[in-house]
């Protein structure tokens, strides 16, 4: 047989450096949405994600230098990919087997275990493909520099592409597991078109690549019957279960339907009374509203199961929907009794404020991804652009975590006075309990408030709110994802033993 021609064999080892480049963001992004269930999307996550990413680049990228300066044989680097697109199919099935495990340490120590696990090794051999190709087309020591420049620039290109498609494509139509599977079988395919195309395939080579694409098929998923739906897309994993649960009003149980983002409770409703939450804090905030409102018009931004959107309409409000991720729309007309022909705004909550021209009686933050509140949604600038949405007499609600003093509540105080600052006036409500379990629902006017219902709720004084160290939050310095991380992280913690370990041992 006749070797392959140079200038055929560049074309395709830059179509190998093409693929490289999305693999590595397919397995980055990826790790990260499947960390969310059990370690949240807090920014020391993401910190993890990049840490790990960039180390495993780093150690790839020394190991295809070592490995070039010693050997010009083709089929390493087709070897190193084929091996690496072994790794993206098993990554749901290894992580599926160490988060259990990992669950149990602590956030920082757990991320970092999993996603050396996972991520690291993988990563590390696609970093090594990069110098290798681009020894194997430089032909003179000239050349070397656009040789280098060419591949970077095709392996990023492809980066490019694959962030785009399963971002906005890949993810909220097909989930992360499958996602996966489709990439890893492509890079698995590349590579081994690029040994026959090259004559260097042996047998023993073909015995091993069908024995490991084999043993895949031993992998069966776990299914957990108490979960009624689930499925993977922007928001992270989403889960619906009926689950039997405490009734505190009089201590009997009682099923409860929820719905969960990243193994975060969102909603939790009452299956023989769907217009009842689990939490109190939904028929305070109702009340509430009820009270000061001068208006019928509504927008409730974050729909959830939709209990707080059924006691608006319940009391005569017109309510607009703004809802980020079209399945939580979904969800909630199937399972959740919500009227299908609600019509909800997909679209960011931000983005919404910033283009409607609609004014509005009562403007409603009722947001979480996760443990995660919605920081761009909680600034100065943010604020501005509600007191313009509003009527004269209009109310702007916040829900928030319950956390008010110490460290811990430094978050909501920064919350209190940035709203000051924008001329609101705010009035502060604490639900019953302690404060890792309580929510925080601020009542922001335009104007003073000139009346004080009394409601079966907890009132906050001003003058027991600190506000020395509390930050006016901006755009510019966008803080708040780092002061409201301690509460962000007890609220995981509790849900990880609630919610997580539940799931994982059912």
């Amino acid at each position: 047989m006749k070797p392959i021609r140079n200038d055929i064999l560049k074309k395709f080892l830059f179509a190998l450096a093409f693929v490289e480049g999305g693999a590595v963001m397919c397995v980055e992004l990826s790790s990260a949405k499947i960390l969310s269930p059990f370690f949240g999307t807090s920014i020391y996550v993401w910190a993890s994600v990049l840490g790990v990413t960039l180390t495993a680049l780093m150690s790839g990228y020394y190991l295809g230098g070592y490995i070039s300066s010693k050997y010009k044989k083709k089929e390493i680097v087709f070897w190193l990919m084929f091996i690496g697109g072994v790794l993206i199919v098993l990554t749901p099935i290894i992580s599926g087997i160490i988060l259990p495990f990992t669950i149990r340490l602590n956030l920082l120590i757990g991320t970092v275990i999993s996603l050396c696990c996972f991520l690291f090794i993988p990563l590390m051999l696609f970093g090594a493909t990069s110098p290798l190709i681009i020894n194997l087309i430089t032909n003179e020591v000239e050349g070397s520099g656009k040789s280098s420049g060419n591949v970077y620039a095709v392996s990023t290109f492809g980066g490019i592409i694959v962030t785009f498609t399963i971002g906005f494509y890949s993810f909220p139509q097909f989930g992360i597991t499958m996602t996966l599977y489709v990439y890893g079988f492509i890079v698995i395919l590349t590579s081994i078109i690029l040994f026959f195309v090259t004559r260097s395939l042996k047998v023993s080579n073909l015995i091993i690549i069908i024995v490991a694409i084999l043993l895949l098929s031993f992998y069966k998923d776990k299914t957990n019957k108490k979960i009624i739906y689930r499925s993977e897309g922007i928001l992270g994993e989403i889960k619906v279960v009926d689950r039997e649960m405490i009734n505190h009003s009089d201590n009997t149980s009682k099923i409860y339907r929820e719905l969960l983002v990243n193994n975060i409770s969102q909603t939790v409703m009452d299956k023989e009374n769907p217009f009842v939450s689990y939490w109190d804090y939904v028929n305070i905030l109702t009340k509430n509203i009820l009270a000061f409102r001068k208006g019928d018009n509504a927008l409730l931004l974050g729909l959830g199961g939709g209990t707080l959107y059924k006691q608006l309409v319940f009391n005569n409000l017109k309510v607009d929907v703004v809802e980020l991720d079209k399945r939580i729309e979904m969800l909630a007309k199937k399972y959740f009794y919500i009227n299908d022909s609600v019509k909800v705004i997909v679209d960011d909550a931000r983005h919404f404020i910033n283009t409607t021209n609609k004014k509005y009686d009562i403007i409603i933050y009722d947001l979480y991804h996760s443990e995660t509140p919605p920081i761009h949604l909680l600034t100065k600038e943010a604020f501005y652009e509600i007191k313009k949405k509003l009527t004269n007499d209009g109310i702007l609600t916040v829900n928030f975590y319950g956390f008010i003093s110490g460290s811990t509540g430094k978050a909501a105080r920064s919350i209190y006075k940035t709203l000051i600052s924008e001329n609101f006036s705010v009035h502060l409500i604490a639900t019953p309990g302690e404060e890792a379990s309580r929510n925080l629902i601020f009542i922001c006017k335009k104007g003073l408030f000139k009346e004080n219902p009394e409601i079966d709720n907890i009132w906050i004084k001003p003058s027991a709110i600190d506000l020395a160290d509390a930050i006016v939050l901006t755009d510019d310095k966008p803080i708040l994802e780092h002061i409201y991380l301690e509460a962000a992280l007890m609220w995981r913690t509790g849900y990880n033993e609630l919610n997580t370990k539940y799931f994982l041992n059912n």
